[in-house]
């Protein structure tokens, strides 16, 4: 399969930006990331996108075994900035996927628009003070966002704030304009909603939602083995989410791919290499 075309800025964004963009995200309930792509290779990943495309059922998407899938969510930048988002702890949490959405629109189709919603926490934060989210999700759109590009709109400190919602006279609306090369860091905890696209061409809006795996000092991440043996016994994935280990078992590629690690390198497998 051919290799996403897509290239990611590699510099880190200093001390000073991470503060400032965490900052605007506690207090708005979104914020742009800037330059986490490389604004040139955007174009021809979108181009791999549109010749990917299937229909599945009422709508289109891509194969989720294609690297171009989870491409975008490895990009450095936006990955820099998702433990401050999660929490002010010095041991900062380890960021862990735990939902894709691709939205995948072409022209004339107008499904998969929602109407002003919260996908967390629609009764808003008990007390004053701010409470950090279970989970945040950053967007990538792939186009210099316009009105006519059907850009996301959403009510800010709405998370904060119960007595903010849609039906609230005055209420402030941002409308996010984000660049291709840029990505969104949203807490859907806060009022959003989405606006018909009416320019040509097909919208792709890729969501990667990421919750917090607590990080304490002194971590081990390798299971004592009466542990590993319970949860390979497992009888339902409930069980297995309690034993601390996958939500599935691994399948036969994963597991090829691990015992060809183990018998190249000689040692127990903790990690093996993404494959693109």
């Amino acid at each position: 399969m051919e290799k996403p075309a897509l290239e990611f800025v590699e510099s880190p964004y200093s001390t000073s930006e991470v503060e400032e963009l965490t900052r605007q995200f506690r207090e708005r309930g979104w914020v742009i990331l800037p330059d986490v792509l490389k604004r040139e290779t955007v174009d021809p990943f979108v181009r791999q996108l549109e010749s990917l495309m299937v229909h599945v059922g009422h709508k289109y998407s891509i194969p989720d075994d294609s690297p171009h899938y989870l491409h975008a969510v490895f990009a450095p930048r936006g990955r820099q900035v998702l433990p401050s988002s999660l929490s002010h702890s010095v041991a900062k949490p380890l960021p862990s996927l735990h939902t894709t959405i691709l939205v995948i629109q072409t022209k004339g189709d107008a499904s998969d628009i929602p109407e002003w919603h919260k996908d967390r926490e629609p009764d808003g934060m008990a007390g004053a003070e701010y409470h950090y989210p279970l989970d945040v999700f950053l967007a990538y759109y792939f186009e210099d966002m316009t009105d006519d590009h059907g850009p996301t709109l959403v009510i800010p400190g709405s998370h904060r704030d119960v007595r903010m919602t849609p039906q609230t006279p005055g209420v402030p609306v941002d409308t996010i304009y984000c660049r291709k090369q840029d990505a969104l860091l949203i807490d859907q905890r806060t009022w959003h909603r989405g606006t018909p696209r009416k320019v040509p061409g097909t919208r792709f809006l890729f969501v990667y939602g990421l919750c917090a795996i607590p990080h304490f000092y002194g971590p081990t991440f390798h299971m004592p083995r009466s542990q590993r043996r319970a949860w390979m016994n497992a009888s339902s994935t409930r069980e297995r989410v309690f034993l601390g280990g996958p939500f599935a078992p691994p399948d036969q590629d994963t597991l090829k791919l691990m015992q060809e690690e183990l018998e190249t390198e000689g040692r127990p497998v903790v990690t093996f290499p993404r494959q693109t």
